[in-house]
């Protein structure tokens, strides 16, 4: 049953998020700025809060404080020579200048990325089912507006819209690939899980205090920081209500 549900899971954080962005970028109505910054806060609020909530207090459960904090330190630091690579920066504007012209560039980075989500979706259910719910819906908080990011890069690229979401779609398939081997070899690599759950922590608050916050600092009128606020608070909300609920 919980294999049943880690598929699930996977897929709804891999293809069911690049669906979802690309209807919500390319339908009729367009992509409201207050549907984006909705989500932007929604993604923030439930990846701090899947990170500091549930993940880390994984970790610190099997390992000592200094050993699980100094790997989510080598793995925000990693994750920072990453973005330096630019293979894991995702732009969330229509007019990305540094990766107008980096498609291919994108879907290596957007497969790579979700290849460890996928790996992180999998531990998680390793460990409980309600940290396993709490990290897909951070997942696919996130996936959302980096989806509708990398669509729009890929258009602007010269990619044509239904090759921009077939190559953005077969990307985000990684999460399953992932998934399947990390649940598969996670028997065998149990004395990992602790050290790889304080890595996805760091991916997670990495992603929400580099990439998504920035966006919110751009908008400082006070209607605009209210949605922000209730976005967080709802996102914080969702991942608390999870691991309570499911225990």
């Amino acid at each position: 049953m919980t294999f049943l549900l880690l598929l699930v899971c996977a897929l709804a954080g891999s293809v069911g998020s690049a669906l979802l962005a690309s209807a919500l970028l390319l339908g009729r109505g367009g992509f409201s700025p207050r549907l984006k910054t909705l989500l932007l806060s929604y993604a923030t609020g439930t990846m701090l809060a899947a990170a500091l909530l549930g993940m880390l207090p994984h970790a610190l459960a099997h390992l000592s404080v200094p050993v699980a904090l100094g790997t989510v330190l080598a793995g925000i630091v990693g994750f920072f020579v990453l973005e330096k690579l630019l293979v894991w920066r995702h732009c969330h504007e229509a007019d990305c200048q540094v990766h107008a012209s980096a498609g291919p560039l994108i879907l290596l980075g957007d497969a790579v990325h979700n290849l460890i989500d996928g790996v992180a979706i999998a531990l998680a259910f390793r460990q409980s089912v309600s940290l396993g719910l709490a990290t897909t819906v951070a997942i696919v908080a996130h996936e959302i507006p980096q989806e509708l990011g990398d669509i729009t890069i890929l258009l602007h690229s010269g990619y044509s819209k239904f090759k921009a979401v077939f190559a953005n779609t077969a990307a985000s398939l990684t999460t399953l690939v992932g998934a399947l081997v990390a649940w598969w070899a996670g028997a065998q690599a149990a004395a990992l899980a602790p050290y790889a759950m304080a890595v996805a922590a760091a991916s997670f608050l990495y992603i929400a205090l580099a990439d998504l916050t920035p966006d919110h600092r751009t908008q400082t009128r006070l209607r605009a920081t209210l949605l922000q606020l209730g976005g967080i608070a709802a996102g914080i909300a969702t991942i608390v209500l999870i691991h309570a609920g499911r225990g």
